[in-house]
């Protein structure tokens, strides 16, 4: 029973990912990142006092603002600087450009948002958070993501490679978010984000 739910889910999915490409990823990105988020809080021990659904909200919309639309027209822009499908290395070719160009892009603007958004950071406390962390996470980032996009790229059909991605992206949110928390004295800072509004770093 439960598996014909699930296949039934599933098969719905990709008649929408068919349908509606770009608004099925930007959804799918939106609700994962959201996920990601309340399970950072539970781990970071921020939700103790209760939810902070204004974060929530702000990370799943960045999601659905951001990383499902973006993740969609790179894949096709990866799709036509690389058109050459017998090319032996056209899976490398791509995930080199990817991790040299788009994947630094996402992370950096991805901290931005968190100190700026999320933590109410003014414009001098985002840069110096960007200064602080951005080079360690693009480091441990080159650990994971290669591997990820290169799965990507020779296994993944077009169309779910944003999904796959996602669901990669997934825990690589969790560690950002537990990141930027930690940088902003965690659920303290980021209480007083949600529940008073922005301020000045």
């Amino acid at each position: 029973m439960a598996g014909s739910v699930l296949e039934l889910a599933w098969r719905r999915y990709l008649q929408q990912l068919e349908k509606r490409p770009l608004k099925t990823k930007a959804i799918t990105a939106g609700v994962l990142a959201g996920v990601s988020d309340l399970l950072a809080q539970r781990l970071s021990g921020s939700s103790a006092s209760g939810i902070h659904w204004r974060r929530t909200l702000a990370i799943a919309l960045y999601g659905i603002v951001w990383s499902g639309p973006a993740g969609h027209y790179w894949q096709q822009v990866l799709e036509r600087l690389f058109p050459d499908k017998k090319d032996p290395l056209r899976s490398a070719k791509k995930v080199l450009v990817d991790q040299l160009t788009f994947g630094p892009l996402c992370n950096g603007l991805f901290l931005a948002f968190m100190a700026s958004v999320v933590e109410g950071r003014g414009w001098a406390g985002t840069r110096d958070k960007l200064r602080h962390d951005f080079a360690g996470v693009q480091q441990r980032g080159w650990r994971l993501w290669p591997l990820a996009s290169f799965i990507s790229q020779q296994f993944v059909p077009l169309q779910l490679r944003v999904l796959w991605l996602n669901a990669v992206a997934f825990l690589w949110s969790l560690f950002l978010i537990l990141r930027s928390s930690a940088g902003a004295r965690g659920s303290a800072a980021l209480a007083a984000a949600a529940g008073k509004g922005p301020h000045k770093a």
